[in-house]
């Protein structure tokens, strides 16, 4: 599944995200923030610059970041 994240705030990201069941590509972040926080399982392809604390306790789930990171990724 793609999710289109360019119009969505964090929030609607990870709602988005936990629909899909884990297993999706979220194009366009621009600084989202907590991008797959807490997520149990499944591969995410991030295409853009997710915001900070991206995958803070990941708990058995896979992220790819194509693009740069900030802070705190994988935090915890």
């Amino acid at each position: 599944m793609r999710i289109d994240t360019t119009q969505l705030n964090h929030q609607q990201v990870n709602q988005a995200l936990l629909a899909a069941g884990g297993d999706c590509t979220l194009c366009g972040c621009l600084g989202q923030r907590f991008i797959g926080a807490g997520l149990d399982g499944g591969c995410v392809l991030i295409q853009g610059i997710p915001g900070n604390a991206l995958g803070a306790y990941l708990n058995g789930a896979t992220l790819c970041v194509q693009g740069n990171a900030q802070d705190a990724v994988g935090d915890t």
